[in-house]
Order: structure tokens, then C-alpha cells, then sequence
């Protein structure tokens, strides 16, 4: 049997298939995109005991600004975005009131890069706790540290080694960070560090969350669920959000890589998505433009959206400007309304994108001839590719080069048989060609 040849080496036809399955399935149940965030610069924090006799004042390392700090980062400099004349080390000082006065007892570098989101102290001062890096909540092993009486390290601890992997992928995560606890406490015999974390939620922008209370001995950082039953439900309850999720991301990625044609709902919100991902398939992500849709004429507040319609056009924001309607007879009755009331030419640096079907294009392209606008018709009934581009932007160049081939065996995927009988096709072939190149017995 003939073998393919790669680099240099011999690949045989048995292991190619096996590849292709690989890469097909894990294209499949790729993780969903993250949500961005945004910090600010750290500042000087001051946190009080709860008697009020104790406090720590952090000092974070000195940085010029974010941007020095990400592209520093990127580049590999270290330490990352630092001001010259600034702290070095982020830093922590314990005093204690005594006769009135605050007592300098310790002052240390903390094991943050930069600083800690969050701190408590005790009220005797004997430890000191903090959650979590700036920019950093959840990752890395600074998740918990607990410092002991004279500043010293006492306990290090991951996010990892509160909750099991399974449990933080269904947690809400941003583009920096890991959204996973509530506010830390004492216990009320003060020997532990009582942290709530958060249950997930398939809604992860949802803004009301329960959370299961993790005690952590401050002696030796010892980490265990107050109520083992309320973890259990918690456990139980992630693994749910986590199947939503994927299921979302899925659902999400099959609509991305699908062919794109109008909103199957009727609604402002499906065809102000419609718009702006036409458009990103024609030209790419790089120029979004303004999207205006006019409601209805039946709607109680179809008033307004003309409104809307006609102050894109007279000021259009930007050089591109995307319409869709609700009734396309009359958006093109409100074109008609509107367009006499512009400048001839007023519109012809402009490019306009119409969501209309073919029955109502040719009157589109009549009522706007006198603004000289740049028309392109968006028609809901014709499908728009996805750009390669995009689909390696967010889910690899795997995903781009075999867009299609995936395209035409997973988009009529409706249920797991539809997976299982490409599997098995593939493991037939894999049979058949091993079979055919078994040594003789």
C-alpha cells in the first residue's frame, strides 16, 4: 500500500483517517469565545479588621499604565509595564493601634506580581489573607495566600486545589480572569478563612449567584467545603451549566460556520445581529458599521424608529450604515418620505447596506438614487459564506481548511446519529484499509 509523505515522513493512509476524525470532533466541541473585561490601575489599599484595631496597607508595583504592562508582556520584558522610579515588589504593612497610634509590626513583599484584588486581616493581626492578582483573578497560584504574624507565608493556594478542573471550566470566565468567589471572611472562631464560591450558572452574564462557603485553615492552608451535601449539589449543579454551555457553544459555532441567511424571528434584535454579521462576511471584521432597523408600523413605538431611520441618514455616523426593517413595503415608504428631505449627494461617501429582499430591492435602489449613496443589498433569502479569515481568527486554521468539509457533513447534524454514522464511515474505511495491507498469517 501506497503511504503519504509529510516532512520527510511516511504517514500511513490508517493514521490520516484517524487524524481526520480527531480534528473534526475536537472542531466540534470547541470552547465558547470569552467575554472581555477591563481593570484599573492598582492603588494604595487599606484593609481594617473588624474591631477596627488592625490594619494592612498594600502597595501595589508601580506600573507606567496598562497598555506599558500588556505590550511589555507580550514582549517578554520583565518586570512588565514598571515606572521607573516606582515600587518594584508589591507590598504589605501590618500596624496595630496601641494607645491610640498605629504601630508599624511588619512589613513584607507580597507574592503577587502586582497586587491582590482582595484582602482581610485578623483582628489580632495574626494573619493576614489575600485573593486572588490584578488582572489575574482565578489563574495562577495566588488564588489564596495567607500570611502569618510576622508577614511570613503561611499558605499558597490555586484555584485548583479548592474546586476540581470540570467545575472552574463552568465557571463564568472573562478575557483575564475567572469570576469564582464571593467576599472572604473569618470564620467566628477566627481560625479559619471562610471563602463562598460562586455555583455556576449556564448564564454566565448573570449577575445574582448562589455560592458554596470552602473553609481554609490559617495554620496550614488546608482547604475543605463547610457543608459537604451543599457541595455535592454544587458539583451536581456545574456539570449542568457545563453541558448548557457546551451545548451553547456548539449551537454558537454551528450558526458562525453555517451559510447566513435572514432571522427566522421577526425581532429588532435578530436583524441588528443580522446586519452586523452580513456585513462582517462581505468585508470582514475590520469597519463595523452603524445598524437601524424600523419596526413595524402596527408597534405601539413604530414612531420613533423613522426617527432613527431618517437621523442615520442625515448624520450618518461613520462611513457605513446598515439598514433592516420589520415590513419591507415600509421601509420603502419611509426611504421615499425621507430621502427628499436630503442634499442630492449627501450620502455619497457613504456605504449603504439594505436588508431587503429581491421583490423590494429595485424600488430600494429608485427612492435612494438622489443621495448617491453606495448601495449593497444584504437579501435575507441568499446565503453569505463565512469568511476564512474568521473562522482562524476564533477557532484555528484547522477550522478554516476544513470549513467546508465540515460544513457538509456536520451542518445536517441533528443529533448524535448523524456524528456516529460519520464516525463509523471512517472506521470502515480504517477496517477496509487495514485489511487489505494485513500481513498473512
Amino acid at each position: 500500500m501506497k503511504k503519504l509523505k509529510r516532512s520527510g515522513a511516511r504517514i500511513p493512509l490508517w493514521r490520516v483517517l484517524c487524524l481526520l476524525c480527531a480534528v473534526l470532533l475536537g472542531e466540534i466541541f470547541a470552547k465558547e469565545p470569552v467575554k472581555a473585561d477591563s481593570w484599573a490601575l492598582p492603588s494604595v489599599s487599606t484593609y481594617t479588621s473588624p474591631d477596627g484595631h488592625t490594619r494592612v496597607i498594600v502597595t501595589p508595583r508601580d506600573l507606567d499604565d496598562q497598555l506599558a504592562y500588556f505590550r511589555d508582556k507580550a514582549e517578554g520584558i520583565e518586570p512588565a509595564g514598571q515606572r521607573e522610579s516606582g515600587s518594584r515588589a508589591a507590598s504589605a504593612k501590618l500596624e496595630r493601634k496601641i494607645s491610640g497610634r498605629w504601630v508599624e509590626i511588619w512589613n513584607a513583599e507580597l507574592a503577587n506580581e502586582i497586587a491582590p484584588v482582595e484582602g482581610i486581616v485578623r483582628n489580632d493581626g495574626a494573619y493576614f489573607v489575600t485573593f486572588d492578582d490584578w488582572h489575574g483573578t482565578g489563574y495562577g497560584p495566588n488564588a489564596t495566600v495567607i500570611y502569618g504574624a510576622k508577614g511570613e507565608r503561611v499558605a499558597q493556594i490555586s484555584l485548583s486545589t479548592i474546586v476540581p478542573k470540570d467545575y472552574i471550566e463552568a465557571l463564568p470566565h472573562s478575557v483575564s480572569s475567572i469570576r469564582w468567589r464571593g467576599e472572604g471572611r473569618f470564620s467566628k472562631d477566627g481560625n479559619f478563612a471562610v471563602i463562598p464560591v460562586i455555583i455556576p450558572s449556564a448564564d454566565q452574564s448573570a449577575t445574582a449567584v448562589q455560592t458554596v462557603d470552602f473553609a481554609v485553615r490559617l495554620t496550614d492552608g488546608t482547604v475543605s467545603p463547610i457543608d459537604p451535601r451543599a457541595w455535592k449539589r454544587a458539583v451536581e449543579v456545574a456539570s449542568s451549566a457545563r453541558a448548557d454551555q457546551l451545548a451553547e457553544a456548539r449551537a454558537a459555532k454551528d450558526a458562525f460556520l453555517a451559510p447566513l441567511v435572514g432571522p427566522s424571528a421577526n425581532t429588532e434584535r435578530a436583524w441588528h445581529n443580522y446586519l452586523r454579521e452580513a456585513v462582517a462576511r462581505i468585508y470582514g471584521d475590520g469597519d463595523t458599521p452603524s445598524t437601524t432597523v424600523l419596526r413595524s408600523p402596527k408597534q405601539l413605538d413604530y414612531a420613533i424608529s423613522e426617527d432613527w431611520v431618517r437621523e442615520v441618514l442625515t448624520e450618518p455616523l461613520g462611513n457605513q450604515v446598515a439598514l433592516a426593517t420589520l415590513s419591507e413595503p415600509n421601509l420603502v415608504k419611509v426611504l421615499a418620505k425621507i430621502v427628499p428631505t436630503l442634499a442630492n449627494n449627501s450620502l455619497s461617501r457613504t456605504t449603504v447596506f439594505v436588508a431587503v429582499t429581491d421583490d423590494y430591492w429595485p424600488d430600494v435602489v429608485s427612492v435612494m438614487r438622489p443621495t448617491g449613496a453606495n448601495l449593497v443589498q444584504l437579501d435575507p433569502k441568499t446565503p453569505l459564506k463565512q469568511r476564512e479569515e474568521r473562522i482562524r481568527r476564533r477557532y484555528g486554521s484547522e477550522a478554516a481548511s476544513l470549513g467546508q468539509l465540515e460544513q457538509s457533513v456536520f451542518r445536517s447534524a441533528k443529533s448524535w446519529t448523524s456524528i456516529a454514522v460519520f464516525v463509523g464511515i471512517c472506521c470502515g474505511l480504517l477496517w477496509s484499509v487495514r485489511r487489505r495491507v494485513r500481513p498473512p498469517s
